[in-house]
């Protein structure tokens, strides 16, 4: 009587391991790759809803903007938007609510620089003699952006220089620069919603 084999042999179980470490390998670089998937969907979901959130202040501040010079802290009269030089865009703009009724007016002068990292949006209290209030970074840039504006003649101007202080123009155009790709181009129009 021939004996009967209970088990495996070592072959046997060699060929079960090696098909057990090719599985194991397809799906260890398959969660790899769902990872890496995630991550970077995560952050472009992220840079995606900075420039949206970045869109909806400026367009707002820029659809506000109100036609009334502004004095700096020395008393200096500054037209009602300035671009240029460490600040981006310097304006003065209606709609500011004041929900804890503090003392103020509904008018606030904002402005937009540009640190080296992010665009920087900083409020002041008062549109006349005071300091900006510390910023907040809008949107993350590696480079500064780019600004157009047309003028009521509907020509497109690298720069802004009114013949009057309380001059605004009809439109700005800024170019956000983007990693790897054509700046992002955004048109908005000045001043539509000032009353």
């Amino acid at each position: 009587m021939v004996p009967r084999r209970n088990g495996f042999t070592l072959i046997e179980m060699l060929v079960a391991l090696a098909i057990f470490a090719i599985i194991s390998g397809g799906a260890l670089l398959l969660l790899r790759f769902s990872v890496d998937a995630e991550l970077a969907s995560r952050g472009k979901t992220e840079q995606i809803a900075a420039a949206r959130r970045f869109l909806s202040v400026w367009t707002a501040d820029l659809a506000q903007a109100a036609p009334r010079p502004a004095r700096d802290e020395g008393g200096v009269e500054h037209p009602a938007l300035e671009a240029g030089g460490p600040v981006v865009l310097r304006m003065v703009r209606s709609g500011w609510e004041n929900l804890d009724g503090a003392a103020r007016p509904s008018l606030q002068k904002v402005e937009y620089r540009w640190d080296g990292k992010a665009l920087v949006r900083s409020g002041y209290p008062f549109p006349d003699g005071a300091a900006a209030d510390p910023g907040a970074a809008v949107l993350p840039l590696a480079q500064a952006p780019a600004l157009r504006f047309r003028g009521n003649d509907g020509v497109w101007r690298d720069r802004w220089e009114p013949q009057r202080q309380a001059e605004l123009p009809v439109a700005i155009e800024i170019l956000l620069p983007q990693p790897g790709g054509e700046p992002l181009r955004i048109v908005s129009l000045v001043g539509v919603n000032y009353q």
